[in-house]
């Protein structure tokens, strides 16, 4: 089976970002529900109290994000994560 490429990010699987360990956060947006059909979710894997990766369930990318401050969080810089390989080395840099 051929891997679908995004901009060279290749998607990941819900099922292999939930068994490394993701969260989900179900959260209430009607007009979201209304044209997905499902709740908006973010679903995130905590680094450090400023990096965390946020995997889009819409286009099945990761990306790993840096915040500023956890008070402010706002959004200093991102890096697309290319594949689940790279996300696993990505999370063991962090947690090894």
């Amino acid at each position: 089976m051929e891997k679908q490429k995004t901009d060279e990010q290749e998607k990941i699987n819900y099922s292999d970002i939930m068994a490394l360990g993701f969260t989900e956060e179900e959260q209430s947006d009607d007009v979201y529900f209304s044209q997905y059909g499902y709740p908006w979710c973010v679903i995130t894997f905590n680094l450090t109290k400023k990096i965390y990766i946020d995997w889009a369930k819409e286009t099945q990318l990761c990306e790993i994000i840096r915040l500023d401050s956890p008070k402010t969080c706002n959004v200093m810089s991102r890096m697309p994560i290319r594949n689940l390989n790279h996300l696993k080395e990505i999370i063991n840099f962090f947690t090894d």
